[in-house]
């Protein structure tokens, strides 16, 4: 892993499905200095080029010696063949075209979540707020990382004898399993409309909005056109019984497929919640995350239940702890 050491400025890009965030890093004290992000809405243009090279005209063509981008989306190819066809967004993004904007002869390029799982070690433990019991994690155990924003993300991070591996995954097109009879009916009208109902479907910004819709035909009333903070705002001011059960079930579900995530990688170094939405929430103070339904359904896993119990949990307060992992690893040299 570089220390990020070297003149010029590292350019980091966090690469989303609705807005792409470039800022500029350097190396200071054992940590990095990572100037304010600037966000361009995707749908704003038509590349991811022309984006970056917006960006650095607008930061004065500053001297560069490392870029490193991630992008939400499956990582194909190797190297300088590395490249990323986004999932909830008409960009393409490479190491290619990375290094033909910059100049740079060697980005680095991975998954948006890899990139968080990458931050992990580096964040403090004000960046941080643990969800139920404030537990220890094991050190040097795996972690875990999964969030919805867009759609919804997931990696996780493994040590070796002497380097930190971030493990890319696509844990939001994993089946979406029902949990009780609420659930069970839900997911088969979702089955209906959708066919395959993937975690993410329901774990997203959009997926509030289906939650919703969801609810209001099995109840037998109108279905509003209403947008994820439409939903929300009743939620918070419970003016809307069915906004109310929409994010309670969201906050179940995302706590079911954590504790999926925690067995499935025996991560005892605990499970982080990254990404637009409960990041959101639990910043605004405002309870809209419920933590006890949530910890309960992590938990409720049978005879794995007390194992799941010692599993810490955290939400994560950065709001450009992607770009932190990405700056731990940007270089000029592979």
């Amino acid at each position: 892993m570089s220390d990020g050491k070297g003149e010029g400025d590292l350019l980091v890009a966090d690469i989303g499905g609705t807005n792409a965030r470039f800022a500029l890093a350097r190396a200071v004290d054992g940590g990095f200095d990572i100037s304010p992000p600037s966000v361009f809405l995707t749908a704003d243009y038509p590349t991811m080029e022309v984006a970056l090279r917006t960006f650095l005209k607008e930061a004065g063509a500053p001297r560069l010696s490392g870029v490193a981008a991630c992008a939400a989306g499956p990582l194909e190819g190797e190297g300088p063949s590395a490249r990323i066809s986004m999932t909830n967004c008409p960009w393409n993004v490479s190491v290619e075209n990375l290094g033909s904007v910059t100049g740079v002869a060697h980005p680095r390029l991975i998954n948006d979540f890899s990139a968080l799982a990458l931050s992990l070690p580096a964040l403090r433990e004000e960046e941080l707020h643990a969800v139920g019991p404030a537990l220890t994690p094991v050190p040097r155990a795996p972690k875990g990382v999964l969030g919805a924003g867009t759609g919804l993300g997931a990696s996780a991070l493994v040590f070796g004898a002497h380097e930190e591996i971030a493990l890319p995954g696509e844990g939001g097109h994993t089946d979406l399993a029902a949990g009780n009879a609420r659930e069970a009916e839900i997911l088969s009208r979702l089955q209906a409309r959708f066919g395959h109902v993937s975690v993410e479907r329901v774990l997203s910004g959009a997926g509030i909005v289906t939650l919703y819709t969801a609810l209001a035909e099995i109840e037998g009333k109108p279905v509003p056109s209403l947008t994820p903070p439409d939903i929300t705002a009743r939620a918070r001011t419970r003016e809307d019984a069915l906004a109310v059960e929409a994010i309670e079930l969201f906050c179940g579900w995302l706590g079911a497929v954590a504790g999926n995530l925690a067995l499935t990688l025996g991560a005892r170094g605990g499970i982080y919640i990254g990404g637009g939405v409960v990041p959101g929430w639990v910043s605004r103070g405002d309870g809209l995350f419920n933590e006890e339904i949530f910890r309960l359904r992590f938990e409720a896993k049978g005879r794995f239940s007390a194992w799941l119990a010692a599993v810490p949990v955290f939400v994560i307060l950065r709001s450009d702890a992607a770009l932190l992992g990405l700056a731990r690893i940007a270089r000029a040299e592979p």
